[in-house]
């Protein structure tokens, strides 16, 4: 993909035969990522290993522990967006995880999947709250959240294991504009995974 302006930006589900496509993502920015993401085999940054990595995601979308998409800019997969550990009853809520290739950076795509994502949990699923973490040098990341309204709530401290530590991470959160501290699901809820 080059410079030139893009002309559509949307989300839409993960499927089996976009496993080929993130390889080569994950492939380009394999160095880029050794410091932000937890070590992985070398078959993870090839077509199998993307296709096995694919195929699990999709059995967790498929057992409504998760919810997974493609960011797609001008026709090409430039990154994904996921909703995890979702979990409805009492708790409603999510975690969020994303992640733009970086030579497609800055240009509001991960902002743009982070808002399409919110609008779903909040919107389709009924959730209450989605969850996200970021380390506190993530100045990128952090932004993006803070932008969709997350707001901080705490340090979690060896959150994630990257670079060969254990690395603490800012936890944020972020309520349902539904929200007024009572009611347990919005009036609207039609939740996409089967349950309101």
């Amino acid at each position: 993909m080059t410079d030139t302006v893009v002309t559509s930006l949307d989300i839409r589900a993960l499927r089996a035969a976009d496993s080929t496509a993130v390889a080569d993502l994950y492939l380009h920015d394999r160095h880029f990522l050794r410091m932000w993401e937890p070590e992985e085999a070398d078959e993870f940054f090839t077509g199998p290993g993307q296709r096995e990595a694919v195929e699990s995601t999709l059995r967790e979308c498929a057992s409504g522990r998760m919810l997974a998409w493609v960011i797609v800019a001008g026709g090409e997969i430039v990154g994904r967006v996921n909703l995890n550990n979702l979990a409805m009853g009492p708790l409603r809520s999510c975690s969020i995880g994303y992640w733009v290739a970086q030579r497609y950076g800055g240009r509001g795509y991960a902002s743009f999947a982070v808002e399409s994502a919110l609008d779903i949990a909040f919107h389709d699923l009924g959730l209450h709250r989605v969850d996200a973490f970021a380390r506190l040098d993530n100045a990128r990341s952090l932004r993006v959240l803070e932008k969709n309204g997350f707001r901080t709530v705490g340090v979690s401290r060896g959150h994630l294991h990257v670079g060969g530590r254990w690395q603490d991470e800012i936890y944020l959160q972020k309520l349902a504009p539904w929200d007024d501290g009572v009611q347990l699901e919005p009036a609207f809820a039609t939740s996409i995974l089967g349950e309101s």
